[in-house]
C-alpha cells in the first residue's frame, strides 16, 4: 500500500509540473482521478477494507483521460465534428464511474463524508451541493475521453499556414479574463485555422509568420500537432526549459522526501 501511495503522489506531482510547464490546466484537473487512491493510501490501516474496483476505475480513467492530452503540442478541435449523442452517452458513463469512485471513497472512510452516506436521513440539499462540482468536472473529463477516442485513428497530412499570429487570450478570444491560454491562428486557402498551444510551443512559434506543420487528423476531424522539431525554434525555449527543469527537480526532491515521511516514517 505504501508503494501505491508513493507512486500515486509522484504521479500527481508530475501532473502539476506538466500543467505549469505547458500551461494546460487540464493536467491539474486530471488529479481528480487520483484523489480517491491517495485518500485510501493515506488513511489505510491494517484490517481496513480495500475497494479494488474503485482503485481500478480511477487508474484506468486516469490513463484514458491522459491519452487525450499527452504528447500534443498544438491542437485544433474547432474543426472537429460534434456527435452530441455520443458525447451524451460518454458523459453519463464517465459520471457514473466518477460518482461511484467518490461515493465509495466516502462510504469506506477514505475521504470526508461530505455527501452524508450512511446517515438515517440523507439531506437532498447536501447531496445536490456536493454533486454539482462533480457534474462540472465531468464535462472536462468527458472532453478528454472524447479527444482520446478521436486520437485512436489519425491521418497524417501537411498544413501550410500564412499570416500566422500567436497571442494569449481566453477561449472567447478576449485578452483579459479567466481561462487564458496560448493560441495561434493562420490562413490556408482562405480558411482561418485556430490552434491552441502549449506554453513551450508559444515560445517557439511566436515570431513565425509562416508555418509548415505535419499534422494528424483524428477520427472526428480534430487536428493535432505532436512534434515541433525545427532546430532554430528549439533554441528559443531552451532557457525557459532549463529554468523549469531546475525548479522541477528541486520540488521533486521535496515531494519524494515528503512521500517517504508520509508512508514509511510517520
Amino acid at each position: 500500500m505504501e508503494w501505491l501511495g508513493f507512486a500515486t503522489l509522484i504521479t500527481a506531482y508530475g501532473c502539476i509540473f506538466t500543467a505549469v510547464v505547458t500551461g494546460r490546466k487540464g493536467w491539474v484537473l486530471l488529479i481528480g482521478w487520483l484523489i480517491p487512491i491517495l485518500a485510501l493510501t493515506i488513511t489505510y490501516e491494517p484490517g481496513m477494507q480495500i475497494n479494488g474496483l474503485m482503485v481500478l476505475i480511477c487508474f484506468v480513467m486516469f490513463l484514458i483521460c491522459r491519452l487525450g492530452m499527452v504528447d500534443v503540442k498544438m491542437w485544433n478541435i474547432r474543426q472537429r465534428k460534434k456527435h452530441n449523442i455520443l458525447f451524451g452517452i460518454l458523459y453519463i458513463g464517465v459520471f457514473i464511474l466518477l460518482f461511484y469512485s467518490v461515493a465509495q471513497a466516502q462510504i469506506q472512510g477514505y475521504m470526508l463524508n461530505l455527501q452524508g452516506w450512511g446517515s438515517q436521513k440523507l439531506p437532498i440539499w447536501r447531496m445536490a451541493l456536493s454533486t454539482l462540482p462533480l457534474l462540472w468536472l465531468n464535462v472536462i473529463y468527458t472532453r478528454m475521453v472524447y479527444t482520446a477516442i478521436d486520437r485512436l485513428r489519425r491521418k497524417r497530412q501537411e498544413l501550410k499556414l500564412l499570416s500566422c499570429r500567436c497571442f494569449i487570450a481566453n477561449e472567447q478570444g478576449t485578452e483579459k479574463g479567466l481561462n487564458q491560454g496560448y493560441f495561434l491562428e493562420g490562413i490556408q486557402n482562405g480558411v482561418t485555422y485556430h490552434f491552441r498551444l502549449t506554453r513551450r510551443s508559444y515560445l517557439m512559434l511566436r515570431k513565425e509568420t509562416k508555418l509548415r506543420l505535419q499534422t494528424e487528423t483524428g477520427l472526428f476531424g480534430g487536428i493535432y500537432v505532436t512534434d515541433i522539431g525545427h532546430p532554430e525554434w528549439l533554441k528559443r525555449a531552451r532557457r525557459v526549459e532549463r529554468r523549469d527543469a531546475k525548479i522541477g527537480m528541486a520540488v521533486f526532491v521535496v515531494v519524494m522526501i515528503f512521500s517517504i515521511w508520509l508512508y514509511w516514517i510517520r
